[in-house]
């Protein structure tokens, strides 16, 4: 594949069978091309060197050892299929969405012609290939010219019934990047999928000459160029010594921000950062209270909402590495908090007189948060039933009690008031806490 960066690729929605082939498989996270721009990256996977090319100039010959050269060496066999070359063994610099430039076996006298095929040529039954196979989709189909949809498209349709077959072969794909999209850092994603591969998020760092010195070792062969001093990757394999048990530190995990209230529904907290090779999620448990796992996620920061106001929620949280093990710390210590909220602490009702024996009825309510103190600035919203039909609001004063009186007026005044609701910009109501709620006169 062509010029996009590992940041471009991995979790893009243009891209949903790579990011399934990630899933299935290794996924290299600090996987690195060697330079710009793609020639001298192909030629570096295909014999571990640029051949100090600095360009992507046409055509080229080159004799030193190389992937294909080696395995022919070793009596196997190895074939390079081009999508839109116009024949096997040919020599164009371009054909059509064909470019040479992406081709390097084609450019070393000890390749033979007829291991340069067009992709064409690849068998529908994939016991057919050649000990190594390497595809190269045309410049439309590799994010070259085309879209990152289309290559993943192209893939699907043409690689994915290799891999069914390769489940149960003990073959192995890899599908990676010649470069990014040409900045410094150069990062690309780069996959390996198959049986003997236990997935996961790998960590280490690695370019094209370690995947070439892995293939030469996979099959004991000679090591090309630089690849002689390039470390063979070696801790995907299933079953493989090198496989990762240790989980992040800290362990057990930690809290940096116990979980504290943000609002009357919400409560947010922050794990300690934990740190491991392959790379850390977190995961934020409810123990008591209804209130909302996380699930794994990639922050150590979490905000859960839609709690009631008032209720004591208690959270506990862990974090795993990204290696096949997905090892896992202890949990932290338990923490727990109270959303804040306001009840209505008291109800007083009296009349006020209007004069010509008519009177107004009176309610005095009183609002208070969840310790006890006065809540100013509270609309309290009443009904008065009775010798007053009428629903009234008002405003707690500093000392968090509201006024409400009726509009209405009477000559008896026999009446109840009810509490219908209360407001606040970062009070919740909680009902269920009120001392008293209705009162009769």
């Amino acid at each position: 594949m062509e010029n996009h960066s590992y940041s471009q690729i991995i979790g893009s929605a243009s891209a949903p069978y790579i990011n399934s082939l990630a899933q299935q498989g290794a996924l290299f996270t600090d996987s690195h091309a060697v330079t710009h721009p793609s020639e001298p990256n192909y030629l570096a996977f295909f014999s571990g060197s640029t051949q100090g090319l600095t360009d992507d100039s046409c055509p080229h010959t080159y004799s030193s050892a190389n992937l294909a050269s080696e395995l022919i060496a070793a009596g196997l066999t190895f074939g390079g299929y081009s999508e839109d070359l116009p024949s096997v063994g040919s020599t164009v610099c371009t054909s059509g969405a064909y470019a040479r430039k992406h081709n390097p076996w084609v450019n070393f006298t000890n390749v033979p012609s007829n291991a340069n095929m067009p992709f064409t040529s690849f068998p529908s039954d994939p016991s057919l290939l050649p000990t190594v196979a390497i595809v190269v989709p045309n410049q439309n189909n590799d994010m070259h010219d085309g879209t990152i949809q289309q290559a993943d498209t192209w893939l699907k349709q043409h690689i994915d019934p290799y891999l069914q077959w390769a489940w149960t072969h003990n073959s192995l794909l890899i599908v990676t990047w010649d470069e990014d999209d040409f900045t410094s850092v150069n990062r690309i994603p780069t996959i390996f999928v198959g049986p003997m591969v236990q997935p996961g998020q790998y960590g280490e760092t690695i370019n094209h000459y370690n995947v070439l010195r892995t293939l030469e070792d996979m099959y004991g062969l000679g090591h090309a160029g630089a690849s002689a001093t390039a470390a063979p990757i070696t801790d995907i394999w299933v079953g493989s010594p090198g496989e990762d048990t240790t989980p992040p530190v800290p362990n057990p995990m930690t809290w940096a921000s116990r979980p504290a209230a943000t609002g009357s529904t919400t409560v947010a907290m922050t794990a300690t950062t934990a740190s491991d090779p392959s790379g850390v999620e977190y995961f934020f448990g409810c123990v008591a209270g209804t209130c909302h796992p996380s699930g794994w996620q990639a922050s150590p920061t979490y905000t859960d909402t839609g709690l009631k106001a008032g209720a004591t929620y208690t959270y506990q949280v862990k974090a795993r590495d990204l290696s096949a093990g997905a090892n896992e710390t202890a949990w932290s210590t338990q923490a727990s908090v109270t959303t804040p909220s306001m009840h209505v602490q008291g109800i007083s009702l009296s009349t006020v007189n209007r004069g010509g024996g008519l009177k107004s009825g009176s309610a005095k309510v009183t609002i208070q948060d969840q310790r006890g103190k006065a809540v100013p600035g509270a609309i309290v919203t009443g009904q008065f039933t009775g010798s007053f039909n009428e629903v009234v609001s008002a405003t707690t004063n500093s000392s968090g009690v509201a006024l409400l009186v009726t509009v209405g007026q009477a000559p008896t005044s026999t009446f109840t008031f009810c509490v219908v609701d209360v407001t606040h910009p970062t009070l919740g109501y909680n009902a269920a806490a009120n001392r008293k709620t209705c009162a009769k006169r």
